[in-house]
């Protein structure tokens, strides 16, 4: 029995102190908020009165149909935005037009601006690339046409050139994804062998607690 303990015991071991360390990691959170910050067009308040146009205006006159999200668009206009047939629509709930979907120029400036409100102007550094591609909306319920710009710092920012949404993810956020997978004992990409992983630990440990215990037990008896 001590010789299989004694096996079993630091390969045990090693989960036992993942789970402890990555536990630590996300009770102290460090960096989270950067990691998870939301970037957004800087905007003034929005004036709701200028949505002159009701949603059963836009769906009646062909512009969009249901579900709508009435926001405010980087531009500054209030809009609904949603579906005409496939392609997704940014529409003036004021007068009814279509806006032009951004140009990677625009799409930039928008970035710019609200980088410059980021409290971590600074961990994005320069720009290095982008390219056009696309983002799931979640104003429009589907793909929408966006850039994707990679910085130097190691984040890679996403903006919808229909709606104006960011989003924005890096190195940072795949370390902290790591740590829940190894916190979660999600060691591989086959969700079924994480369970039997999981299955078998289980038992394994409490059969080296167990053990353990009755040896200390039996080592006082003496």
């Amino acid at each position: 029995m001590r010789r299989i303990h004694r096996i079993l015991g630091p390969i045990l071991a090693l989960p036992l102190i993942l789970w402890m360390v990555t536990g630590l990691l996300f009770h102290i959170k460090h960096r989270y908020t950067e990691a998870y910050e939301v970037l957004a067009v800087p905007r003034a308040s929005a004036d709701w009165a200028q949505a002159r146009m009701s949603p059963g205006d836009v769906i009646g006159r062909g512009l969009a149909a249901a579900p709508l999200v009435l926001e405010m668009h980087p531009t500054g206009r209030i809009a609904y935005f949603g579906k005409q047939g496939n392609r997704p629509v940014a529409i003036d709930a004021t007068t009814g037009e279509i806006l032009i979907e951004a140009s990677v120029e625009t799409a930039r400036l928008w970035v710019a601006s609200a980088l410059a409100k980021s409290s971590n102007r600074q961990r994005y550094g320069s720009e290095l690339s982008a390219q056009v591609t696309s983002m799931v909306s979640a104003r429009t319920g589907t793909k929408n046409p966006a850039l994707a710009m990679e910085f130097s710092g190691g984040k890679n920012v996403q903006v919808d050139l229909i709606t104006g949404e960011i989003t924005q993810t890096g190195a940072l956020n795949q370390f902290i994804d790591a740590t829940y997978r190894l916190h979660y004992l999600q060691w591989t990409p086959w969700n079924a062998v994480n369970i039997a992983l999981v299955l078998c630990s289980i038992p394994l440990i409490l059969f080296l607690a167990l053990t353990g215990l009755r040896m200390a037990l039996a080592r006082g008896k003496v």
